[in-house]
């Protein structure tokens, strides 16, 4: 776990402070709870491709760690890429 902070107008704190307290938790349980809730929404949301954002990150990760990259001018070209592999 790490620790985040960051600056914020006295109104958006007491705000913060007042809904934390209607929901029966900390501030800082709310403020985790409200970014993770808008971490995964954007993170389910379809791309042009289909896919959603976290699909696409896992591709681009995968991709990365396979390190076979293109364009490949033949078919040929790239299944001794992928055999190398």
């Amino acid at each position: 776990m790490t620790t985040i902070s960051f600056k914020a107008e006295d109104k958006l704190k007491q705000a913060l402070n007042a809904l934390a307290k209607k929901q029966g938790i900390n501030t800082s349980a709310y403020i985790k709870l409200i970014l993770t809730k808008e971490i995964n929404s954007k993170l389910a949301e379809i791309t042009e491709n289909g896919l959603t954002v976290a699909e696409e990150l896992s591709i681009l990760v995968s991709d990365s760690m396979d390190e076979v990259s293109g364009p490949f001018k033949t078919v040929a070209s790239l299944m001794r890429a992928l055999k190398k592999k």
